[in-house]
């Protein structure tokens, strides 16, 4: 059983891709590797009209610290790393369990948290940061100071690597809450704990600050990034399948009172599925959150299940062989990734316009999704307009006027002439935006069919390049 799961794990925790933000997240770190300074102006952009708050700069550190070991694997690594500590601890909490529940249990949270392990992120460390959260206070006893004390660094750190620590605090917050009202003698020490855990935040390097920029940043509107839209029919099946088993999950469990869930785990749970609901990218960390919180009651009522033996080492050779074959069979295919770290999909760079670039200067207007992947390749000698960090570095108006302009809005065309940047490069799809550069003082010097590359008529014509950029990360 173990072997199987092992073979679904690897399967499941060495699927790689790259996501827009990951050339910046590595590059980000790199440079505070070398400077240790977090600067509030962008080397890398030419329209940032807000301080930079980078408030990932820890987990970028350690991506780049994990690049600069090992490369792209030492990225895919360092994510193996994060998620297996985050099942460890699903799995103590399943202490006492047959080893076919265990496993079950843990395949549903493999499977549960694809949409969040597919990629190298930030967002990793708040799967991790829920599991630890919720393993520190669903006890029957109430906090102690050594609790409170490493409920405090638990949150002093992932207030440094990921902004998702916000998702913590409503967790921490609710859970105590319902647990101060059923437990009014316990008060003042579940009140201490979340405080001196929420002040844990503060230790950062904005201090206050980074409270200030998340409550104007957490609520914007992203409409033109997928995974922050709430889930809908139309949304991938895998998203709804935490939410479901969950669901159903608990539902099974409150059949009996012997293992009903509490309220406080039940209002944590139902945070998280509403939480879920309004924001795709939630729905990742539904299912090791919730593994967390009802892995006691699973123990209560099912722990006992599947529990056999088998006689003699022949019989149990024959149960063994399978699964190690399985494990044998997803070795080769597990190992591409660290050979390759690809990038695919609609928001994905065209890597042969973007040899167009190489070797220019200047201030280059791009969409959102290729910013940080022209930052990684070209910056800071060519500064972009824009990139995954949006409200980090750009006010919504800088946001909105590249929406604009993209779709040909007349309006955002004036902002465009005004900044006169030395090249664009967009989606050969954006034809009126093409048509109204070469109307405005612009020539495309190359059309791929995937991309376009405008250039200021002053300026020398692009080179035909050799060949395209690599077709693996960076």
């Amino acid at each position: 059983m173990w072997a199987t799961w092992a073979a679904l794990a690897t399967i499941a925790l060495t699927a790689t891709r790259a996501d827009p933000d990951l050339w910046g997240h590595v590059r980000f770190g790199m440079d505070w590797l070398r400077t240790r300074s977090l600067p509030a102006v962008d080397p890398y952009s030419f329209t940032q009209d807000r301080p930079w708050i980078n408030h990932e700069w820890l987990s970028e550190a350690i991506m780049a610290a994990a690049y600069t070991a090992a490369g792209h694997a030492g990225l895919i690594a360092l994510k193996i790393v994060i998620v297996g500590v985050a099942l460890f601890f699903v799995a103590r909490r399943l202490r006492g369990c047959t080893t076919a529940i265990t496993t079950t249990a843990l395949g549903v949270v493999l499977v549960c948290m694809l949409p969040t392990t597919l990629t190298v992120r930030p967002h990793l460390w708040t799967l991790l940061g829920l599991v630890l959260l919720l393993t520190l206070l669903d006890r029957d006893d109430a906090p102690t100071w050594s609790r409170g004390l490493a409920g405090a660094l638990l949150f002093a750190f992932w207030a440094n690597l990921h902004g998702g620590w916000i998702t913590g605090a409503s967790v921490l917050a609710t859970y105590t809450g319902v647990r101060i009202v059923t437990e009014r003698r316990h008060l003042a020490r579940w009140a201490v704990f979340a405080v001196v855990s929420i002040a844990g935040t503060l230790a950062n390097p904005y201090g206050v600050g980074l409270w200030r920029f998340l409550a104007a940043t957490v609520s914007s509107s992203r409409p033109d990034v997928m995974e922050w839209a709430p889930l809908g029919l139309a949304s991938p099946l895998i998203l709804w399948t935490p939410l479901v088993a969950t669901g159903l999950i608990s539902i099974a469990l409150s059949w009996r009172a012997v293992t009903r869930p509490r309220p406080e785990v039940w209002a944590a749970l139902l945070l998280l599925i509403a939480g879920a609901v309004r924001v795709e990218r939630v729905a990742g960390l539904v299912a090791p959150a919730s593994l967390t919180l009802l892995a006691p009651y699973i123990r209560r009522a099912w722990g006992h299940r599947g529990r056999f033996t088998v006689a003699g080492r022949g019989p149990a050779l024959l149960f063994a062989i399978p699964a190690l074959v399985a494990f044998a069979a997803v070795a080769a295919p597990a190992a591409r990734p660290f050979n390759c770290l690809t990038f695919a999909g609609d928001w994905s760079p065209d890597r042969q316009g973007a040899a167009y670039l190489a070797g220019t200067s200047g201030r280059l207007l791009t969409t959102f999704d290729w910013g940080e992947y022209a930052i990684w390749h070209f910056g800071p000698r060519l500064k972009v307009s824009i990139d995954g960090r949006r409200e980090t570095v750009y006010s919504n108006a800088v946001i909105n006027w590249h929406l604009a302009f993209e779709r040909g809005d007349a309006e955002a065309a004036k902002v465009v002439a005004g900044l006169a940047p030395d090249y664009v490069w967009l989606r050969s799809e954006r034809t009126v935006a093409k048509r109204w550069l070469m109307e405005n003082g612009y020539r495309v010097d190359a059309d791929t069919g995937a991309s376009f590359v405008a250039s200021r008529r002053d300026l020398p014509q692009l080179t035909t390049p050799g060949r395209p950029l690599s077709a693996c990360f960076p």
